[in-house]
């Protein structure tokens, strides 16, 4: 990308403040995404933290109780050695508790760790009672002979006392981690892990990924049972990365953004010298003209030939006419062009149109070149100079041009009176009715080559066709047929209207003057 953006060279300011743009916004997009790829990342990573922690936190809570469930309906006497077996038995077997006892009167009279104490050690107020009167302590100090904090519950009879290596696997988690276990009314906080100030501070929520605060909070209760999980993650920001992930950030950035905007300069630049070198080709008078066969489908005669303008760029290279007209008339220039194509048309078909009377030339026109006064004139000064009658050149403008012009269709009688006549180009496409047709000064009009290629078919296009032949015979109006390339199409358009006129690949391609008797596969009139 880098080597693409030096190859380009920025020949302005203007391109190279573009391209520094484009470069910058590169810089803030990559920023953004990987904003968003990271909370993404938080957010998976925390929520199995979350999720991993409640289940464990339940195993512990259940296992505790399922204890204290099997001490309080045994049968043995109360602390004796029978009794003491059975504890040290369950404690031995129960991987999240340090020790199992036996309470009476709120007094731990006997323990599998220590056995029978005398005198049996008294117990504190509990911190909280939950369901079905466990009650639970949670950093008791100096019980019997536990010397450090414990954590217990006690019901009935019965007391467990919490493994303090029960939670070590989340007491040595990620240092951007932390976690509280507490109760569903966040009241009571069983257990906490890592920095817990974070989460004191708010409420969980999830702030949406383009959030750039660095703190992301989320939580989860357990189905059934008091126990709940708060888990927290800090450092989630972009900005908080390591200096090496943003500078990689920024130039990967930089790059894309800069590629995309050398790009845009070359784009723009090649789309405006295509620009320059139209005009400076139209201002040249380096537009020529090709003539593709018109055809009378009632005796395969070549009776007329349609004028078309063709374009290269200064290597040669050919424009297609939907590129160049377009540009030409967005410049200005559509009249020249039409001004270049009328005169190199008739220099170059004199001798055949003097030579064959019946033929004609059929030469395309703009809205913009019918309303100048200026090209009637220019037509019949160029006419004149061949030594031709205006009859022996239709004009071509198309339907979609005709809508609500009036003062088109005034300036298409003027040319009616000098003798010139009207085709309605691409007929079937546009939008006008026949009433509106009916009022046009034309003389003819050509069926588009979407609803020629629909003839065989069972497409609603091919009965379009059958239509228009209608439609031209009852407004008495002559009939070309475009984009004809089988013999079907042709004998299709004959038997519905003989007196047809055929254009297409089936008779001829678009030629130059000098070939066009030869590139006709119609009998040359």
């Amino acid at each position: 990308m880098g080597t693409f953006i030096l190859m380009i060279k920025l020949r302005t300011n203007g391109d190279r403040w573009f391209v520094a743009l484009v470069a910058c916004l590169g810089i803030a997009i990559t920023i953004l995404l990987g904003q968003l790829e990271l909370v993404r990342l938080a957010y998976i990573r925390l929520n199995e933290y979350r999720d991993n922690l409640l289940s464990h936190s339940v195993n512990v809570t259940q296992s505790g109780r399922n204890t204290l469930a099997v001490v309080n309906s045994t049968m043995q006497e109360f602390c004796s050695d029978e009794n003491l077996t059975e504890l040290r038995l369950l404690a031995y077997k129960a991987h999240y508790l340090r020790d199992i006892g036996r309470v009476l009167n709120n007094r731990i009279v006997c323990t599998a760790l220590w056995g029978r104490l005398s005198p049996p050690a008294d117990l504190p107020k509990w911190d909280r009672e939950v369901d079905g009167g466990h009650r639970l302590w949670a950093n008791a100090e100096k019980i019997g002979k536990h010397q450090t904090k414990v954590e217990m519950i006690m019901h009935g009879s019965a007391i467990v006392f919490t493994s303090p290596v029960a939670f070590a696997l989340y007491e040595r988690a990620e240092p951007n981690l932390s976690a509280q276990v507490v109760s569903r009314d966040s009241k009571y906080i069983y257990r906490a892990f890592g920095d817990t100030r974070k989460i004191a501070e708010r409420p969980p929520e999830k702030l949406p990924w383009y959030d750039l605060r660095t703190h992301r909070l989320v939580s989860q209760c357990a189905d059934g049972i008091d126990v709940c999980v708060t888990a927290s993650m800090t450092n989630v920001s972009i900005f908080q990365q390591s200096p090496g992930v943003l500078m990689a950030l920024a130039v990967f950035g930089a790059l894309a953004g800069g590629g995309l905007g050398a790009a845009g300069v070359q784009w723009r630049r090649g789309h405006a010298s295509l620009a320059q070198q139209i005009k400076r080709s139209i201002a040249e008078g380096r537009v020529d003209v090709v003539f593709q066969p018109l055809v009378r489908l009632r005796d395969g005669q070549v009776i007329g030939a349609e004028v078309l303008a063709r374009l290269s760029d200064e290597d040669g290279v050919p424009i297609p006419p939907d590129v160049f007209i377009p540009i030409a008339e967005q410049q200005g220039d559509i009249k020249n062009i039409t001004r270049i194509v009328v005169r190199k048309a008739l220099d170059q078909m004199n001798m055949r149109l003097h030579a064959n009377e019946d033929l004609y030339l059929s030469l395309n026109l703009s809205v913009d070149d019918v309303i100048d006064p200026k090209t009637l004139v220019f037509l019949d000064q160029e006419v004149k100079r061949h030594g031709l009658s205006s009859l022996r050149v239709v004009l071509e403008i198309t339907e979609r041009s005709t809508a609500n012009h009036e003062r088109l269709i005034e300036a298409m009688k003027s040319f009616r009176t000098r003798g010139y006549e009207f085709f309605i180009d691409d007929f079937g496409t546009g939008y006008s009715n026949l009433a509106y047709l009916a009022k046009l000064p034309i003389s003819g009009i050509k069926i588009d080559r979407m609803f020629t290629q629909a003839i065989g078919t069972e497409a609603v296009s091919a009965e379009i066709v059958e239509n228009i032949c209608n439609i031209a015979r009852r407004l008495e109006l002559k009939l070309v047929v475009e984009g004809v390339e089988t013999q079907e199409q042709a004998d299709y358009v004959r038997a519905l209207h003989p007196d047809a006129i055929g254009q297409g690949w089936l008779f001829g391609r678009p030629v130059p003057a000098a070939i066009f008797d030869h590139g006709s596969n119609a009998i040359i009139s």
